[in-house]
């Protein structure tokens, strides 16, 4: 249900609207049903920086719950047109949002893949619950599976969408694997992890991941994979890291 102020700012949200501020300074974004704030001030400026730090000329990165394109247009910039950028967005009114935000900033080099990334093949229920918050309806690990039994779980509804593995979709469609990797995913990040193993052994990408009270499982995984990780935004390991903290994570040496 949308509420006034969504009614109020739908002509904002509809148009190309142009950023004066931050590393997005200069591009012109719809923001759809996504968080109007993005356009006036700096929501993730530490991460941002972090991200767009590790991206060179030429480089492919791969945006796993890209929303609407956000860190995607970023990345594409930065790339310039030797790069390439991935957006995965199974919510296709975001999906859409990345496809029109490109276009509208000439970014000829991103590609937009309307699917969730976990560790399988095929289709899930995709719970809606906003443009920031929906989710694959899928617990990766016992611990993950009782804290959202002790939580509401009601959405807005439920959604079929495909689903992929990143090591089978790059075997299958012969695209290049990533120097970077961002995963925003609403707890699903444990699923994608595991299933990008082979990818990580092969192509030891740099991942950017947020953490939805998963920094144990993620650890884990990235510890399993020889990766070093740390929390961008404190200065504590990923084990004791805020719930809501982003990991830079690379393969040791």
């Amino acid at each position: 249900m949308r509420t006034p102020s969504r009614w109020l700012t739908r002509p904002a949200r509809h148009a190309a609207l142009p950023v004066l501020k931050g590393n997005g300074r200069g591009l012109r974004v719809r923001v759809g049903e996504s968080a109007l704030s993005r356009i006036v001030r700096n929501g993730e400026r530490a991460v941002e920086d972090a991200f767009l730090d590790l991206l060179r000329p030429g480089d492919v990165v791969y945006d796993i719950g890209a929303n609407i394109g956000w860190y995607t247009l970023l990345a594409a910039r930065r790339v310039g047109p030797t790069g390439r950028v991935v957006a995965f967005e199974p919510g296709l009114a975001n999906a859409s949002c990345v496809q029109r935000n490109a276009a509208i900033n000439g970014l000829a080099n991103v590609t937009v893949v309307p699917a969730a990334v976990s560790d399988q093949d095929g289709w899930a229920t995709f719970l809606d619950n906003g443009s920031l918050m929906s989710r694959l309806d899928k617990d990766d690990d016992a611990a993950q599976a009782k804290r959202r039994a002790a939580k509401n779980q009601d959405s807005r509804g439920k959604i079929p969408v495909p689903v992929l593995a990143l090591d089978t979709w790059i075997g299958q469609t012969g695209q290049a694997p990533p120097n970077v990797v961002k995963i925003d995913i609403e707890g699903a990040e444990i699923g994608a992890l595991r299933g990008m193993r082979e990818t990580l052994r092969a192509a030891a990408p740099t991942l950017i991941v947020e953490l939805h009270a998963t920094r144990t499982a993620v650890a884990d995984l990235l510890d399993e994979a020889n990766y070093e990780h740390r929390p961008i935004e404190c200065d504590t390991p990923t084990r004791e890291a805020p719930g809501w903290a982003h990991i830079l994570a690379s393969p040791r040496a």
